[in-house]
């Protein structure tokens, strides 16, 4: 911020009478300590300082005062997750300092490239391009630069050419500026290159990159954010071109794949978005996002690379991977520099939402807390790193004004979050059932915290526990959490056989009073009664099952019912030769038919890090895993979709 503007800002604006105590700031000095904060980026002390300024009614009475705090004050509360506030603020003070024009016309311009930005945060390329166009508006020479890369960033998957031409422009102007190094000339060429890339014209992008390489020092062991993107983009672009060996060395050179144990792949909340017209993606549709890790666990700064299918494809995995969650301590464990900036290969999901064989009670416990006027606290729909801090408030307040309803809530919440330590959830959990009951609440909701406990304790094993609760005569008096229970303690899970009463079981849940003949919990039961009938080739009772099921051949994604793992293959020479020579670990998650033998069949790759490099080792193990079998009567297929991750590391 220039004195020359603060100086206008302040210019006829009463300052603090001379009496003030010894060592009070001055408006003028607290503008300044505001204003340096948040170009160094401490936020939260900037927005104090600001806060202090407004106190003062003579200076915000000024309209231009007003404006310039607004402005600068929200560039900070958008970078404290104040988003929609610091948005808001920019906006109220932008026109009037666009009215004044002359000195605060640089102002102006760097709040529509912070409007712009915010934007694309929320993937509407649209609006960023129009902010950014304002921002470009009146440029001249290297003042373009910066609105030229950011449009050409926006339009990158229009495929328009109007990316390329924005980017070629400001290479041009930066090629020709005296007063910039050869490493600034190289990220402008950076982006030139990446934009050619999406434009489908890798070769030549595959050239300007190496350039620009060259241009940063090569290929060094010296490695930054600028270093990393080009030679992530120059990875992208030689594989494009089929030279496979220069694409795995400049991913070597990023340093993606080599630290310990691949701790992206233990996001635990990593969804994919769907095939099909809702997004209007393609199986063989594929997407290079980047994005940052928080210390909480939650992305920030998406960024899609490549998305060769256009924006309405970038937007919807941009969206997707914005939704993820890391535990904080595996996020810790990651490099800092790998936390800021890390790219995934991804592609779109052909598989249906499989939901667990809880939600039944789930919802029962649901309708129960709104009949007791427990609302929404905020966390809902909000991705699980950053709701867990909402659910710890929450339970926090209810204990403190002494809500049992309220902190059931709360306590089952937190106990089923996925980035809550499996310590915590215990004791939540135990926190959810002893509330529960001293609330009398229904037998569906006791059991549903009583369910979540006894599989946060046994993890796989909850067998045991699980019985434990079906022989409890409340319980087992409740049709849907004796079925509930019956369905869980039958159904097989990873390398788990079912227990040898199985057939019972589900004989006990398909003749259940009080369930509904179709009921989703029945109906699971059946299909899993046929499965068992045709594993004894009684053909004729596995018939007679599947046709109570209403089903038809291909659906198998009915609350959690699909084929368990029996065996995963000859692994022994599953390692790619190049990647171990060149020192990479990584993951691949695939996705594939299951047959009713229990074969697998038509492997794809719908995410893997590094991107390319283990992809074809993960499809050659997919073909080898093997499936329980099920019983379908019309053809071979007993389960599209499925998906397994798999995970190479060194010795």
């Amino acid at each position: 911020m220039s004195s020359l503007i603060l100086a206008l800002l302040f210019a006829g604006v009463p300052q603090v009478a001379p009496q003030q105590a010894a060592g009070t700031p001055t408006l003028q000095q607290l503008f300044d300590q505001a204003s340096k904060a948040a170009s160094d980026g401490e936020c939260a002390a900037a927005v104090r300082a600001f806060e202090q300024i407004e106190k003062n009614a003579k200076a915000m009475a000024d309209p231009t005062v007003r404006a310039a705090v607004d402005v600068r004050k929200g560039y900070c509360l958008a970078q404290l997750e104040r988003s929609e506030e610091g948005q808001a603020a920019i906006r109220r003070g932008l026109p009037v300092l666009a009215a004044k024009g002359g000195s605060f016309v640089e102002e102006v311009r760097q709040a529509h490239l912070a409007l712009g930005k915010f934007a694309m945060l929320d993937f509407d390329y649209t609006a960023a391009i129009a902010e950014y166009r304002l921002a470009l508006e009146g440029t001249t020479g290297s003042g373009r630069i910066r609105p030229l890369m950011a449009l050409s960033q926006a339009a990158m998957f229009d495929q328009d050419g109007e990316a390329v031409r924005y980017a070629a422009e400001a290479y041009r102007i930066a090629a020709a500026d005296s007063s910039l190094d050869k490493k600034a000339k190289a990220v402008v060429q950076t982006q030139y290159a990446r934009a050619l890339i999406n434009a489908g014209r890798a070769p030549e992008a595959y050239a300007e990159l190496k350039d620009s390489l060259r241009k940063q020092g090569g290929l060094t062991m010296k490695v930054g954010v600028d270093d990393v993107t080009t030679r992530s983009d120059l990875a992208i672009a030689a594989w494009l071109n089929n030279d496979k060996e220069a694409a795995y060395k400049y991913l070597a050179y990023t340093g993606a794949g080599h630290f310990e144990k691949s701790p992206f792949e233990r996001a635990r909340d990593m969804s994919l978005p769907p095939c099909g017209e809702a997004t209007g993606l393609k199986p063989d549709d594929i997407a290079i996002i980047q994005f940052s890790l928080a210390e909480d666990g939650h992305v920030e700064g998406v960024l899609p690379v490549y998305v060769p299918a256009g924006r309405n494809a970038a937007v919807a995995f941009s969206r997707e991977v914005a939704g993820w969650s890391w535990m904080p301590e595996d996020v810790r464990s990651i490099p800092p520099l790998f936390r800021y900036t890390t790219r995934l290969e991804l592609r779109c999901t052909t598989g249906a939402e499989r939901p667990a064989l809880t939600v039944p009670l789930a919802n029962a416990t649901a309708e129960w807390l709104e009949s007791k006027g427990v609302t929404d606290a905020g966390w809902q729909g909000v991705p699980d790193a950053k709701a867990a801090p909402l659910g710890r408030t929450a339970l926090a307040a209810a204990r403190a004004k002494k809500d049992p309803a309220t902190m059931f809530a709360a306590a089952v919440w937190l106990g089923s979050n996925s980035v809550v330590t499996q310590e915590e959830r215990k004791a939540l959990l135990g926190e959810a059932v002893q509330l529960g009951d001293a609330l009398a609440a229904p037998a569906p909701v006791r059991a549903y915290a009583a369910i979540l406990k006894a599989q946060a304790e046994r993890a796989g094993r909850s067998n045991g526990a699980l019985r434990a609760l079906l022989n409890r005569p409340d319980f087992q008096g409740d049709p849907l959490v004796s079925a509930t229970l019956r369905l869980l303690i039958a159904m097989p899970s990873y390398r788990y056989r079912g227990p040898s009463d199985a057939d019972a079981l589900l004989s006990a849940v398909v003749e259940t009073p009080g369930l509904a003949e179709r009921h989703p919990l029945k109906v699971a039961a059946w299909l899993q009664r046929a499965n068992l009938a045709a594993s004894r080739d009684d053909l004729d009772a596995a018939r007679h099952a599947f046709e109570q099921t209403g089903l038809t051949s291909r659906q198998c994604a009915l609350l959690g019912l699909k084929p368990a793992v029996r065996s995963t293959g000859d692994l022994s020479n599953a390692f790619p030769e190049s990647a171990h020579r060149l020192g990479f670990e990584g993951w691949v998650r695939t996705e594939f038919d299951v047959t009713t033998d229990g074969r697998t069949i038509a492997p794809r790759v719908v995410s893997a890090y590094p991107a390319f490099v283990f992809d074809g080792a993960a499809a050659t193990m997919a073909k080898g895993m093997r499936y329980t079998s099920s019983y379908r009567p019309e053809d071979g297929v007993a389960c599209t979709a499925q998906s397994t991750p798999v995970s190479f590391h060194l010795r």
